[in-house]
């Protein structure tokens, strides 16, 4: 179970030292000023072949959707969280697919402290905050939760068919 105290969502580094405090097996690379993580615990998995559970990005050097620009304090969140999760906050995920241009889900992807689907990540079940506060720090901490639970058992499918 992960708690977030108020402080671990002041900002991307400080909820990334709360994350790698909390969940085992994680391993963390950093790119750009923005970071991803993933769940590998051996350390063992290739680089090019780790999907990260969680990304903390601090700029629109990936996509502009959430205006990250506009604040140099701004970060968002994104977590992948697996459909039963997905839906039960949202609904039924977009049916496009995910990473080509920002999928309208009816949200303002610029909203602060409001859990959101991912601009671009939805119908992969991906969904995201900027900048966290008050209102979604306990929702964010269960999702992150979750979502390293979820990174946990796709690691163990991934070793256990491919030795």
């Amino acid at each position: 179970m992960v708690v977030l105290e108020r402080s671990d969502v002041a900002g991307a580094a400080t909820l990334l030292r709360a994350v790698e405090r909390q969940l085992p097996g994680i391993v963390t690379t950093m790119g750009s000023g923005d970071w991803f993580l993933f769940y590998d615990p051996d350390g063992t998995t290739a680089p090019e072949q780790r999907f990260p559970f969680c990304t903390l990005v601090t700029g629109d050097r990936y996509d502009a959707a959430s205006r990250l620009d506009r604040d140099p304090a701004a970060y968002r969140v994104n977590l992948g969280v697996g459909r039963r999760s997905y839906e039960d906050l949202f609904g039924p995920a977009p049916r496009q697919a995910a990473g080509h241009q920002v999928r309208d889900t009816g949200f303002d992807y610029t909203a602060t402290d409001t859990l959101l689907p991912h601009p671009f990540y939805a119908p992969m079940h991906w969904v995201c905050v900027v900048n966290p506060g008050e209102q979604t720090r306990p929702a964010l901490a269960a999702l992150l939760g979750q979502a390293h639970e979820l990174a946990k058992h796709r690691y163990r499918n991934r070793r256990r068919h491919h030795g």
